[in-house]
């Protein structure tokens, strides 16, 4: 006599079941699962675009502060006479910044001691030495050579400015008032002809090159741009040497108060910084500002 053997197993409709409650519960926790995964690669995606910004805007800040008293001048390359209070690189456009940047800068002596001892700066001579009063903590890096104005304006030599105040007959960009350094110890310089203007504060800056800050909204570039001549006239891109600060450019706004005798000069910088986003399919953007503060007291 044979025995009953129990067998057990699922019917298709429990297995129907089970599949149905499984893709469910699948498609809940990838859902809540998604949604926290895309918000994270959201935020570090604009957390990539402000960084790229801000670095820009810093790198920007920090030189723009060394700049020569007055020598901050901005141009569309199209406009004229520049320098513009204002230029937008938009659509194509480009807007450059230009500034003359200090490596340092002192006092010089005005006045002979009590006893008559001491070389003062003398504005009616084309060659002159003079005693600095105070520190020059940048006194190792001053380049000085044969000194004539030109090696000065194409960079062989380091540059003495006295009172720059920007405009004609007083202008380091003209030529104005600016010498080609010749020595350090003491300063001595030389140039075709006097400097025009002594400073009420007896001051003098120390001029090592200009630097241009290009925004070209067609190539989407924030380019900075060294090692070439000081020139009267200001262009778009100099020649010279070009590093890039900021890529994904969309725009660029650069706006000059030049303030006035008791409020410092402050250039304005707004970039909006864009990025194609596959999964939306469109483009994200940043926008960030910077105000940075110029001392115009030459």
């Amino acid at each position: 006599m044979h025995g009953w053997t129990e067998k057990t197993g699922f019917t298709l409709i429990e297995l129907v079941v089970v599949i149905t409650l499984t893709g469910i519960v699948a498609l809940l926790a990838g859902r809540n699962i998604t949604a926290p995964i895309q918000g994270f690669i959201d935020l570090s995606r604009r957390a990539a675009l402000v960084d790229e910004a801000d670095l820009a805007l810093s790198r920007m800040s920090r030189e723009v502060q060394l700049a020569l008293p007055n020598s901050v001048r901005i141009t569309d390359g199209v406009s004229t006479p520049p320098p513009l209070a204002a230029c937008v690189a938009a659509g194509g456009t480009s807007c450059s910044v230009e500034i003359l940047r200090t490596l340092d800068g002192s006092r010089y002596r005005e006045q002979t001691d009590s006893v008559g001892a001491g070389d003062t700066l003398d504005f009616t001579a084309n060659s002159d030495t003079f005693d600095v009063v105070g520190n020059l903590p940048n006194l190792a890096r001053i380049t000085a050579g044969a000194g004539s104005l030109n090696d000065c304006l194409t960079g062989t030599t380091d540059c003495l400015v006295v009172y720059n105040l920007g405009f004609s007959g007083a202008d380091a960009y003209n030529g104005d008032n600016i010498a080609g350094i010749v020595a350090t110890a003491p300063m001595e310089f030389v140039r075709p002809a006097p400097l025009p203007f002594s400073s009420p504060n007896q001051r003098f800056h120390i001029v090592d090159m200009p630097v241009t800050f290009n925004c070209n909204s067609a190539t989407g570039n924030l380019l900075r741009i060294e090692d070439y001549s000081i020139a009267a006239g200001q262009v778009l891109a100099p020649g010279g040497t070009s590093s890039l600060l900021a890529g994904n450019v969309n725009s660029c706004v650069f706006r000059y108060d030049q303030g006035s005798g008791s409020r410092n000069a402050v250039l304005t910088v707004e970039l909006v910084v864009s990025r194609f986003n596959s999964s939306s399919g469109n483009n994200e953007s940043i926008r960030m500002v910077e105000q940075i503060r110029v001392q115009n007291v030459p």
